[in-house]
C-alpha cells in the first residue's frame, strides 16, 4: 500500500473525518482541531541535525497543520522515545521545545517518555477554531489557486545538508535554504486570516510537495487543477545558484516536501486578496472541472503526476 491508500482504508474503517490536515471536533461554544505527526530518526531526520532543530521542527509541522485548518494554537502533547545519544541531549531538546512553544503561543501540557533504538517523536497539537475550520474539500471549478510564499527552498536545503560549500557568494543562499528546511515557520497568522475571509474555499499545507499536496486538495474537492509554471513563486536566488550547486529547480519546486507553505483556493483575484490580507500571496492557476492536475509550461499543458514524498511509495 502507498500512504494515500492507507489513509483511504483508515477512513473506511474509522471515520470519514480523516483526510484533512487535522480533525475538527465540536465542543461547547465552538470547535477544536486536533492533529498529530510522528518523526522517526533516519526517516524524517538524521542524528547529524542538531537536537534543537529536530525539536523545533517536530512542533512546527503540527502547527502548520493547525494553520492549514485556520485554527489558533492552544495545547500540545509531546511523546519522546529516546536512544542514549538523544537522552544525553535531552536538556537541549526540552529547552528548544519550551522556546518554540512560547514563540508560537502553544502550551505543552503533557506527554510520555520511553526508550528506543532510534529517536522517535510524536506531537499532538490542539487548536481552537476562531471563525470556521478550513477544509481541503471546499474548492470549486473556477476558483483561483494560491501559494502563500515561494517554494523550493526546503528541497534545496535538504540537498545541501552536509555539503561543504566554500564559495563565499553562495553562503547566504545556502544558509537560507538550509534554515528553511531545518527550521520551518508555520503560517499561523495567515491561516487565521484566511479562515476569516468567506471567499477562501479550501486549504492544505505543502508538506509532501506541491504536486502531491495539490492532488490531495483536488481529490478532496472533487476537482482538477491547472497551474502555470511561470506563476509559481520560487525561493529567492534558487534559479541563479541551482546549477552550480547541483540542484534540480523543477524537482525541488514541484516535488520538494517540507515547505509548509499554505496552498489554498479562493474566488477572489490576487490583487483583492492581497489587499484583504495585507501581505502578498501568489495565484498559480485555477481549479477545473476535469479531474487531474495539468502544468502549463511555455504554453504547453502536460499532466503533472504527484512526485512528492510518500513513506511507502518505494
Amino acid at each position: 500500500m502507498t500512504e494515500a491508500q492507507l489513509v483511504r482504508r483508515v477512513r473506511e474503517l474509522f471515520s470519514p473525518r480523516i483526510g484533512d490536515d487535522g480533525a475538527v471536533v465540536p465542543v461547547e461554544n465552538g470547535s477544536l482541531v486536533l492533529t498529530t505527526d510522528m518523526l522517526v530518526e533516519d526517516v524524517d531526520f538524521t542524528r547529524d541535525l542538531a537536537l534543537r532543530f529536530i525539536a523545533r521542527k517536530s512542533l512546527a509541522v503540527n502547527l502548520s497543520d493547525l494553520a492549514a485548518m485556520g485554527a489558533a494554537p492552544a495545547y500540545a502533547l509531546l511523546a519522546l522515545a529516546l536512544p542514549p545519544w538523544a537522552l544525553a541531549g535531552a536538556e537541549e531538546m526540552l529547552t528548544a521545545y519550551a522556546e518554540a512553544a512560547r514563540q508560537y503561543g502553544i502550551e505543552i501540557i503533557g506527554g510520555d517518555f520511553s526508550r528506543a533504538e532510534k529517536l522517535t517523536i510524536s506531537v499532538t497539537a490542539i487548536g481552537r477554531v476562531v471563525t470556521r475550520p478550513l477544509l481541503r474539500s471546499g474548492a470549486k471549478a473556477g476558483d483561483r489557486l494560491y501559494l502563500s510564499r515561494p517554494v523550493g527552498g526546503s528541497g534545496a536545503g535538504f540537498a545541501l545538508l552536509g555539503k561543504d560549500v566554500a564559495a563565499y557568494e553562495h553562503r547566504e543562499f545556502v544558509e537560507s535554504a538550509i534554515r528553511r528546511h531545518v527550521d520551518p515557520e508555520p503560517e499561523l497568522a495567515l491561516g487565521l486570516a484566511l479562515a476569516g475571509i468567506p471567499e477562501v474555499t479550501s486549504c492544505i499545507d505543502v508538506s509532501d510537495g506541491l504536486s502531491t499536496d495539490l492532488h490531495h486538495l483536488c481529490e478532496a474537492s472533487g476537482c482538477g487543477a491547472e497551474i502555470e509554471k511561470e506563476r509559481i513563486p520560487v525561493f529567492q536566488e534558487l534559479p541563479a545558484y541551482a546549477r552550480t550547486l547541483g540542484i534540480d529547480v523543477r524537482e525541488v519546486v514541484l516535488h520538494g516536501g517540507e515547505e509548509y507553505a499554505l496552498l489554498f483556493t479562493s474566488t477572489l483575484r490576487e490583487s483583492d486578496l492581497c489587499q484583504r490580507l495585507g501581505r502578498p500571496v501568489y495565484a498559480i492557476g485555477r481549479m477545473t472541472r476535469d479531474a487531474g492536475v495539468v502544468l502549463k509550461d511555455d504554453g504547453v499543458a502536460r499532466p503533472l503526476t504527484p512526485g512528492g514524498f510518500d513513506h511507502f511509495g518505494g
